[in-house]
């Protein structure tokens, strides 16, 4: 496991099996939404997630529009302001053999279900999975509290599991 995620596991904030998840999960170029309030300590989690995507593959951290032209395996994509986020999260998704790691907040809120159908309808691409982590604060800690896998089958429809490590 990358020392970065392991971190999170030595401080309790997610289990052994959860980190093992998220980092084989960034091994396979999958992409990964960090969501939660940000007192559950999503952009901390988020960035380290980044950092872990950007030392194992070519990526690019993403500013705007014009970053998704840029022929990388990864779009880092913090939470931008000024811009029509879930339309840059819907253009990431659509680019192809590329993946993400990005939050979802309430101050940059989105629905990824509807994006899968959406991109699905524009691309029907059904090769990549997306896998929303959901923090939140137990007992005033903040903590991982869902791990979700969500694809498509070749159908378009929305295959989501849980992981329950």
């Amino acid at each position: 496991m990358n020392s970065m995620i392991q971190k999170y596991v030595s401080q309790g904030f997610m289990t052994e099996a959860e980190g093992n998840y998220i980092d084989e999960a960034i091994q396979r170029k999958e992409s990964v939404i960090v969501s939660g309030h940000r007192s559950a300590g999503i952009r901390p989690l988020m960035a380290a997630l980044m950092a872990v995507a950007k030392s194992n593959f070519n990526s690019v951290q993403v500013k705007g529009f014009e970053d998704l032209n840029n022929d990388v395996e990864y779009y880092l994509i913090p939470g931008l302001d000024n811009l029509d986020f879930e339309k840059l999260i819907a253009e990431a998704m659509s680019k192809p053999n590329t993946s993400f790691v990005t939050l979802k907040e309430p101050e940059h809120p989105y629905s990824l279900l509807k994006l899968l159908r959406q991109v699905y309808k524009e691309t029907g691409d059904t090769s990549k999975v997306y896998h929303m982590l959901e923090c939140s604060k137990i007992d005033n800690v903040p903590k991982l509290t869902k791990v979700t896998k969500m694809s498509l089958d070749e159908n378009g429809k929305i295959i989501k599991v849980d992981f329950g490590g």
